[in-house]
């Protein structure tokens, strides 16, 4: 079984010990600490909290202001990676007593002053850059007016009225407005779009004649709001000297911002120890105590119960320890022990989740399918020997963490699947081999002729045939496991009721459907499997029912079920439609090509045609056969017999983010 054993342990220690103990169990890492109920166990019930050891504000205050420090500078870091690239930068290891005296040297508390101020003075010319930036966009619509702003409003006799108007209202209210006052003067300032920016100059005595037109004419007033003096081309001056300012001042708060990081470094490492340091403050919390004994409950390994025996024989004395079995509908963490070549498809198993712990670990039978099923969706040499070749490289050339190098794994699998796939149907980035020389024709027969098994796109019924016996496989391998299933939780009759008769339903269908490419006796055999099935699926699926035609009629019902299991099958012709897609492009690409007759560039422009079209071949056909293969486990396969639901193990142990930490 590849669902790791587990077991509940009990620690009861003096009091004298508790952070020794609390830190060696951390750097073993084995172990999963859980909440002790006192209402579950009796044991406990006087048992207090260990409140008073825990440092509530200390850890956690500067654990967030080191974080502060890290978001603000790490925007400063000269060739930092970010994001994916930060999968291929290896992290630094510190030895744990290291880190230890980071802590008590590092003055970190120096840098969270100056990065709040300078954070503070950033955020502060942000401002007035936005103020800045809003008042030219602003003021740039009128730039073509010569007037000072300020001057404007301080007029004795005339009344200047600036703002917008769309541009099917204006001549409109020109008319109205010459037809009320001979003497005011219109003056269009800018265009833009169907409005119109527009300035109005009229006596002020006159001017309560005017605004009542505006009105009517949707006429929008603009009213300058900024302290700025001058024409709006002397503003625009003023504003862009002062932009010029705030960049300058923003990029010497930058330049000391870079330097804080580059001599800072240490911040990181200590990030990651108060994390491990908060971590175990967080373990307090689950912990119980009496007078002089704190009590420690959880989880562990079978396969580590030996290394944390030795390991706390060998450094403390005052303590006891006991294990025990998981009690029946008790909740277990799960952790995975896969064989190696099987590890990297836990991947796909985790995208879905984890199993139950009383259930079947579907990764081992998953790996088969998958890696058969993505080999049919890529269905390609030179894709699939891409592919693994750019993975194997990752791997072995590139500092990775275990996360990254398990999905290259995972992605070097898919390669070589998608290599014996290609060789099946004799795709060689498409069609290449056929404007392969002449002389090279053997080779060419030898690949694509004798090799492959399939040619889908002269024949493709075999391939189809090929994915739908795939997918019957799959479905009664689903059907079985959830019999064995049933059987390792004592339900040997629910699993003869409920799989038995569906595996003798549908393979009497199946056989009744190509009688015709078996002997003659089997047509018979056949029609007595699929009558014997349906009478058990009759006779069981209604079981629950009181009433005896309750039982009939829901067991004529569950027959209408078989539609679900054909859909099911069905769907597994996406392999074969995927396969032919991909190689359907590649030959595309390959004809464009040919038809690039440019004089002394064409080759090379081929060339260039060749690459790019294989190469988003290959990413488009490498992600849909991720994702179409994936859907396959979930849907069709992982809803035959898997509950799924699982509750990750979660060890406490030295989880740090920037560093490695080697404990010794």
């Amino acid at each position: 079984m590849s669902i790791s054993q587990i077991s509940k342990f009990h620690i009861f220690a003096h009091l004298s010990i508790k952070e020794p103990l609390l830190d060696k169990l951390q750097r073993l890492g084995c172990m999963e600490i859980t909440q002790i109920e006192k209402e579950k166990e009796m044991v406990f019930h006087n048992w207090r909290n260990i409140e008073e050891d825990i440092n509530k504000n200390g850890t956690a205050l500067k654990l967030n202001n080191v974080k502060f420090c890290i978001d603000l500078l790490s925007n400063y870091g000269n060739g930092e990676k970010k994001g994916l690239n930060s999968l291929f930068t290896s992290k630094k290891v510190y030895r744990y007593a290291e880190l230890l005296k980071i802590v008590e040297q590092f003055d970190y508390e120096n840098i969270f002053i100056q990065c709040k101020s300078l954070d503070s003075e950033l955020n502060h010319l942000k401002l007035d850059e936005n103020r800045l930036i809003t008042a030219k966009q602003e003021i740039q619509k009128w730039q073509e007016l010569d007037l000072d702003f300020k001057e404007i409003e301080q007029r004795k006799y005339i009344e200047y009225t600036l703002g917008t108007i769309a541009k099917k209202n204006f001549d409109n209210l020109v008319q109205d407005i010459e037809h009320q006052d001979k003497t005011a003067v219109t003056q269009i300032i800018k265009e833009e779009k169907n409005r119109l920016y527009i300035v109005f100059i009229v006596l002020k005595e006159n001017f309560s004649k005017i605004e009542p037109i505006l009105q009517k004419h949707h006429f929008e007033i603009y009213k300058y709001s900024y302290p700025f003096t001058g024409t709006p081309e002397q503003i625009l001056k003023t504003i862009s000297e002062q932009l010029n300012i705030v960049a300058k001042k923003r990029f010497e708060i930058e330049k000391l911002l870079t330097k804080l990081h580059r001599d800072n470094q240490l911040i990181y490492p200590l990030h990651d120890i108060l994390s491990i340091e908060q971590e175990k403050e967080e373990a307090k919390k689950l912990l119980k105590k009496s007078k002089e004994i704190i009590a420690i409950k959880g989880w562990i390994q079978d396969k580590d119960i030996l290394k944390l025996q030795k390991k706390l024989k060998e450094h403390f004395k005052a303590y006891e320890i006991e294990f025990s079995k998981p009690e029946k509908g008790e909740p277990v963490p799960i952790a995975l022990t896969n064989h190696n070549l099987i590890k990297p498809f836990e991947i796909i198993a985790e995208l879905y989740s984890l199993p139950d712990y009383h259930e079947i670990d579907p990764t081992p039978i998953l790996s088969v399918f998958y890696f058969i099923f993505f080999g049919l969706c890529l269905s390609d040499v030179g894709y699939g020997a891409s592919m693994a070749l750019l993975s194997y490289f990752a791997i072995k050339k590139l500092k990775l963490e275990k996360g990254a190098i398990k999905f290259f794994k995972l992605l070097y699998y898919c390669g070589i699947s998608g290599i014996l796939g290609g060789i099946l149907v004799g795709s060689w980035f498409g069609d290449i081999l056929n404007y392969l020389p002449p002389q090279l024709g053997n080779i060419r027969e030898f690949l694509v002729q004798r090799l492959a098994l399939f040619q889908p796109t002269d024949n493709p019924l075999p391939l189809l045939i090929l994915s739908l016996a795939l997918g019957v496989t799959q479905v009664f391998t689903g059907i079985i496991l959830k019999f064995i299933d049933n059987i390792r939780n004592d339900k040997l009759y629910d699993g003869l009721m409920d799989q038995v008769s569906w595996l003798l339903f549908l393979t009497g269908i199946i056989l009744f459907m190509t009688k015709g490419m078996m002997p003659l006796f089997m047509g018979n055999i056949s029609l007595i499997i699929t009558v014997i099935g349906a009478l058990s699926i009759i006779l069981t699926q209604g079981r629950a029912k009181n009433n005896i035609l309750l039982k009939l009629g829901s067991g004529i019902l569950a027959l209408y079920d078989v539609t679900g299991y054909l859909s099911d099958v069905l769907s597994y012709s996406r392999l074969f439609a995927l396969g032919l897609a991909t190689g359907i492009i590649a030959q595309m690409f390959n004809m464009l090509a040919t038809m690039v007759n440019i004089p002394y560039i064409g080759f090379l422009l081929a060339i260039i045609v060749l690459i790019v079209g294989h190469t988003f071949n290959l990413l488009i056909s490498g992600l849909s056969a991720f994702i179409h293969d994936a859907r396959l486990q979930y849907v069709e396969f992982f809803t035959k017999f898997y509950q799924a639901g699982g509750i990750p193990f979660r060890p406490f142990s030295l989880k740090t983010k920037y560093i490695h930490v080697e404990d010794t």
